[in-house]
């Protein structure tokens, strides 16, 4: 199980909206958007996905400061 931390979601950003964009590299087990304050758009989300490491590493590569519904996201992958 990899995690990815996508930042710069825009207002419009939903669990399912996320599920259907990175189902297409894999399982996507759970979204958990964050918010950057009570009532916020989502500022971020935590992505769980049933993935391998170099999967989780070409998912990064591809999401590197790309703009998507007029908001430039970035992934991240998160260590534990």
């Amino acid at each position: 199980m990899k995690k990815l931390l996508l930042l710069g979601l825009g207002a419009s950003a939903t669990e399912g909206d996320i599920q259907d964009w990175l189902g297409r590299f894999g399982q996507v087990c759970k979204v958990t958007l964050c918010e950057e304050s009570a009532g916020k758009a989502p500022a971020c989300a935590v992505v769980e996905m049933d993935i391998t490491d170099a999967t989780a590493a070409f998912i990064i590569s591809r999401i590197r400061r790309i703009w998507r519904h007029g908001s430039l996201v970035s992934a991240h992958a998160l260590i534990r």
